[in-house]
């Protein structure tokens, strides 16, 4: 509103300009006329003095509009250049604001596509624990491991039947798990397969302690359709109950 009043002034102004160019040149033409009118009087004024001296008053007064005229002149080019300056910090000003406007909208466009992103990639994380049976083996072979109780399965990707985790897309995944042990005497651990291809091994022999741990971890590169568990190996135990003493968890840490 203000930029608008300031403009409407200066519209204003224009007008002015004109009116005052329209005086100097009629100021000008009643000068020339003067001159002339007076030449005549000065021939005539032994006949009427009256006449000389209105037009002498006359004369004066003229220049003292023309006076007036130039100082309106000298301010309206003054009026001109804040103009000017004017137009130009509106501009300037409109252009910080485009570009504010663009920087905006290209922020709004990354967080609306990150949010996208967000939403379309799948939810892939699970946490289980293997039994509330207590111990398990030894056998003469091995035997994939089937964790029964479910924490969390977002994505269903864990598979509680078969005891296997199937990637549901091309990704970097972790992986964590513990085991327990509470026979003496006796090799306890678990095997990390991914598909075919044994990771790793981790075992440890119970002595004479009452109980025995390990834990490891794992970040892997699958492509859709891998699939990752826990193997026991033969002639070992492995030990759970309530306490969820062996667990098994993953999930994805970014799609590629």
């Amino acid at each position: 509103m203000k930029i608008q009043q300031n403009l409407l002034f200066f519209l204003e102004m224009e007008t002015v300009r004109i009116c005052v160019f329209l005086l100097l040149f009629l100021s000008q033409t009643w000068a020339e006329t003067d001159e002339l009118q007076m030449v005549d009087m000065k021939q005539d004024v032994g006949r009427d003095n009256s006449k000389c001296n209105i037009t002498v008053n006359f004369w004066a007064e003229l220049k003292e509009l023309r006076d007036m005229v130039i100082t309106s002149k000298s301010k309206i080019e003054k009026l001109e250049e804040e103009k000017s300056e004017l137009l130009s910090r509106v501009t300037t000003n409109e252009n910080k604001v485009a570009l504010s406007d663009a920087r905006l909208s290209a922020s709004e466009s990354e967080t609306e596509e990150l949010k996208r992103q967000i939403t379309e990639t799948p939810k892939v994380a699970f946490s289980v624990g293997l039994t509330d049976a207590r111990e398990i083996g030894p056998f003469n072979t091995e035997i994939t491991l089937k964790f029964s109780k479910v924490f969390t399965n977002f994505g269903q990707a864990y598979n509680t039947h078969t005891g296997v985790f199937t990637a549901p897309l091309r990704g970097v995944y972790y992986f964590r798990f513990t085991g327990f042990s509470s026979r003496t005497n006796h090799w306890f651990g678990v095997i990390l397969n991914h598909n075919d291809k044994r990771v790793s091994l981790n075992q440890d022999y119970n002595d004479d302690v009452a109980y025995a741990t390990i834990s490891n971890g794992f970040v892997l590169e699958l492509e859709k359709g891998d699939v990752v568990y826990l193997v026991l190996p033969s002639n070992h135990v492995i030990f759970d109950d309530s306490s969820n003493r062996t667990v098994f968890s993953g999930f994805l840490i970014f799609p590629l």
